[in-house]
């Protein structure tokens, strides 16, 4: 398989096309597929998408259903469209084409875990699907908001993640190492705070952080920017390694007992001045702060 490494998302999906050699699609279906089994490119524009490729095996199971039923939950979909080849199989004769049914996603694993592909899981307002091409491999694909529940562990960390799974079965689908690296991920992982570029979700963590004890950003405010910048990172695919990843881990848990609202503030709740105490010490304790 041709090394497709350097390409950008969407042309990555057009050299894939060895991958889904499928064809048949029906008038007025929704602009996701082209007639290959391929990601439409003007569909992945609209957004625009992103692509994570992740581990499957020769059919539909729970854990693919489940990525576009939390992406649906995320994006606000109330619907799982599913779309499969017709009985005749691509390009055979007597093949009926693709067919098409919308399913509940509070029923969507009882409904399609099991089917063989290829196969396509998309949110019914087409902000992201999930696409099943052949066995090793499928790719997901959407809108930020989407992905924020369809990949939770974050675009770089999932694209991350299958590089490694894909040197692991390279002896069973020797094409998995290439799509990995026609889709890497797009930021390094940091470690310490000096190596976050400015304008990423985490480096406005991190000067969140500083104006709290400092005191030039009061409790609230940095409760509300630290959690909105997190929700950027995550929507970025930025990753972070140790010890930065602990500590990021610990402000959060923070948050988690601390309340911006005096009104639903419990009694063992943090309070403003315990927070800010609280965020010193982990710089202070996290070595490359």
């Amino acid at each position: 398989m041709t090394d497709l490494s350097g390409l950008t998302d969407l042309s990555a999906l057009s050299a894939l096309s060895a991958l889904s050699a499928l064809s048949g699609d029906e008038p007025g279906e929704p602009g996701v597929l082209t007639d290959s089994w391929d990601f439409d490119e003007d569909w992945l524009s609209d957004g625009p998408k992103l692509i994570v490729p992740v581990p499957a095996g020769s059919h539909v199971d729970a854990s693919l259903v489940r990525r576009v039923i939390e992406g649906c939950r995320t994006a606000g979909a109330d619907g799982v469209l599913v779309l499969t080849d017709g009985p005749g199989g691509p390009g055979e004769p007597g093949a009926s084409g693709r067919t098409r049914r919308t399913v509940a996603p509070g029923r969507a694993v009882a409904a399609v875990a099991g089917i063989g592909s290829p196969a396509l899981l998309a949110s019914c307002d087409r902000q992201g699907a999930v696409l099943l091409s052949g066995p090793g491999s499928a790719l997901v694909a959407g809108t930020p908001r989407f992905l924020r529940g369809a990949v939770p562990e974050g675009v770089d960390g999932g694209r991350a993640r299958f590089a490694r799974y894909a040197r692991t079965v390279a002896h069973r689908w020797p094409g998995l190492p290439s799509l990995a690296r026609s889709l890497p991920p797009r930021h390094l992982a940091w470690s310490r705070s000096r190596d976050v570029p400015a304008g990423t979700g985490a480096a406005r963590q991190l000067e969140l952080m500083r104006g709290l004890t400092a005191g030039s950003v009061d409790a609230p405010d940095f409760a509300r920017g630290w959690q909105a910048a997190r929700r950027t990172s995550h929507d970025n695919g930025e990753r972070l390694r140790e010890p930065l990843l602990t500590a990021f881990g610990q402000v959060f848990s923070l948050l988690e007992d601390y309340s911006v609202d005096l009104d639903l503030k419990d009694a063992d709740d943090l309070t403003d001045q315990e927070l800010a105490d609280a965020v010193r010490e982990i710089m202070e304790y996290t070595e490359g702060f």
